[in-house]
């Protein structure tokens, strides 16, 4: 009887040698810090805020100058002389009449403003949407010729000029919108990134300060051939200021001696 020789046709399991090799990813496991990521998270998010803001912001100054003055004194609402004590005396009469004359030399489109002396020692001034300006008695106490005060009404009037409410108006739309939009309104993410931003709005307001700044020294160039009178002013805000530079970072307004510089480089240029 033949045998038949046959050849296993499987190897022995146990002659099987099997080496398990240790995985170089996990796809179940991150390779970066929780805390990496959280950056990594932030940055990003910061990154789109600003270039969105940027983008927009630049929209919104393109828009707004644009604009007819109407839209503006139709946004002034409650903002107007008469939510202040007002104060009618000589010197209210001396505002009103520097006004006149800056407005008789004032280039462009000249809307409807009105200036009010309001009874409070707060040494400031301000530009209300509509065409108000405020003066506060404190500030007529500091000023010591008609040009330093036409120095201050001048500042005023550039922000209308420049349309700074408008824009003010439409960036801070802008910068609600986009922060909304990506984060919501009650995130603590917001609120976070929300305060690191902070930093660019201010610089924009500071930003807007200076070009007052120079609109108000075009202005006395025109009336008066001099700008003597703002550097003055300047000078007088600056020696009695007792916050440093430091202080200034997160405000609205440039420190005086930043204003100073600016003033001075105009006056070389």
């Amino acid at each position: 009887m033949r045998r038949w020789h046959t050849e296993q046709p499987y190897r022995i399991a146990s002659d099987l040698k099997y080496s398990p090799k240790e995985l170089k990813t996990n796809a179940n496991v991150t390779q970066t810090s929780s805390l990496k990521e959280f950056f990594i998270l932030i940055g990003g998010v910061l990154a789109f805020l600003v270039v969105g803001y940027g983008a927009l912001g630049f929209l919104v100054d393109f828009i707004a100058p644009r604009l007819p003055y109407k839209i503006e004194q139709a946004l002034s609402g409650p903002f107007g002389h008469n939510i202040f004590d007002v104060k009618k005396n000589k010197e209210s009469e001396e505002l009103e009449r520097i006004l006149g004359e800056l407005l008789d030399v004032m280039p462009g489109e000249v809307g409807s403003y009105r200036v009010t002396l309001v009874d409070d020692n707060l040494v400031n001034a301000m530009a209300l949407p509509g065409g108000s300006i405020i003066v506060f008695a404190g500030l007529m106490n500091e000023v010591e010729s008609e040009e330093e005060l036409a120095f201050v009404l001048g500042h005023e009037l550039g922000h209308f000029a420049n349309r700074d409410h408008l824009k003010g108006l439409g960036r801070g739309l802008v910068f609600y919108s986009l922060f909304v939009l990506l984060l919501g309104s009650d995130s603590s993410l917001a609120e976070l990134i929300g305060g690191s931003l902070a930093g660019v709005q201010v610089k924009f307001s500071q930003h807007q300060e200076m070009m007052a700044d120079m609109y108000a020294l075009d202005l006395l160039n025109r009336r008066y051939g001099q700008v003597t009178g703002a550097m003055r002013f300047m000078e007088k805000l600056a020696s009695k200021e007792k916050k440093g530079r430091l202080a200034y970072y997160f405000s609205t307004h440039p420190h005086p001696k930043a204003r100073i510089a600016n003033i001075k480089s105009k006056i070389r240029n």
